[in-house]
């Protein structure tokens, strides 16, 4: 099902904006900043909705770019789907992915992918080579545990990303980002959830056991 998902997005999010006929912006895929009215970008790979920021899937080697939506949950309440669309490329077909995190989760998310530019210098000066933030155990859209975990790396020259790993099933998928795509990631996650968060009703008052009476 996740698949299928991930698939059909990829494939709504590289045409879309071709097929709106709305002009396309330039794509930096160094740029630290979000623009919320960016429709959609052209890079290399094609046009992809918004105004993503670029990574690597690090098992493949392939280019991705991020998207976010907001998608409430009966159960967990409003919900961040933080994705990244994965262009067919390099003779290997498109695909993607997508992390679901409840609003403390996304936030968490959100901080650590902006710690980016303050864990390189702390990395640099203690001569630290990887740490690990985790987010904690994430649930799934099938229902099944999963584990999402925010980590620093820096090379020996002091060079560092940030990598996104996401445990599913027992198996790793990890994402490269540079220091300022993770801190673009980080401002579109934030718009999105504060936007859905700003424009979800408040929830309904708890019941009042005298009023109640009345209405037996």
């Amino acid at each position: 099902m996740r698949q299928g998902f991930s698939t059909a997005f990829m494939v709504f999010a590289l045409v879309f904006g071709l097929a709106a006929g709305v002009s396309a912006d330039a794509f930096d895929p160094d740029r630290a900043t979000f623009d919320p009215e960016s429709k959609f970008v052209i890079t290399p790979f094609g046009a992809i909705i918004g105004d993503p920021a670029q990574l690597t899937d690090l098992s493949t080697g392939r280019i991705g770019f991020t998207y976010c939506s907001a998608v409430p949950d009966k159960d967990r309440g409003l919900l961040l789907m933080a994705s990244i669309v994965i262009p067919a490329q390099g003779g290997a077909d498109g695909g993607g992915h997508a992390m679901m995190l409840p609003v403390e989760q996304a936030r968490a998310f959100i901080t650590f992918l902006r710690k980016g530019p303050e864990w390189a210098k702390v990395a640099a000066d203690n001569k630290v080579g990887l740490f690990s933030k985790p987010i904690g155990d994430v649930i799934g859209a099938e229902g099944d545990p999963e584990h999402l975990s925010i980590k620093f790396v820096s090379d020996e020259q002091s060079n560092g990303s940030v990598r996104i790993e996401h445990v599913l099933g027992g198996v790793t998928r990890a994402f490269g980002l540079g220091i300022n795509p993770a801190l673009k990631y980080a401002a579109q996650a934030e718009f999105v959830l504060e936007t859905a968060l700003a424009q979800t009703p408040d929830s309904a008052p708890a019941e009042d056991a005298e009023k109640s009476k009345l209405f037996e």
